[in-house]
């Protein structure tokens, strides 16, 4: 199953880590335990050539191939919490570039999904 991860400038560390060793993890143990389903060929995608997550680390991105459609699309948090810094991160092109991308997927047979910071969620 191929799985597009796509990182936004200022993701969350821990929310993109979390995504990344779920899916790890899951094809591990399938391997172990000998099932027969299908593996999770996981790329993480940007809309840009450089992504940096909110603790300034540098996420390696592949670019976004329009041709292909991934069988689903997750979309960590981007590392906002305060409303000014949400609001003004989620106006930006790179933002609304993703979201459209989004859309592009969606409309062509992905699924999608996003991780959420559980402060933003209300937690």
């Amino acid at each position: 199953m191929r799985v597009y991860v796509l990182a936004l400038d200022g993701v969350f560390d821990t929310g993109l880590a979390t995504v990344l060793d779920a899916f790890e993890t899951a094809n591990e143990l399938a391997e172990m335990s000998g099932l027969a389903s299908p593996r999770f060929d996981v790329t993480i995608v940007g809309v840009r050539k450089g992504v940096k997550t909110s603790q300034g680390l540098s996420v390696p991105v592949a670019a976004i191939p329009m041709r292909s459609v991934p069988d689903w699309v997750v979309v960590p948090a981007i590392g906002f919490k305060m409303p000014g810094p949400l609001q003004a991160a989620l106006e930006r092109h790179d933002v609304s570039d993703a979201a459209q991308t989004l859309r592009s997927w969606a409309e062509r047979g992905a699924s999608t999904a996003a991780a959420l910071h559980w402060d933003i969620c209300g937690g």
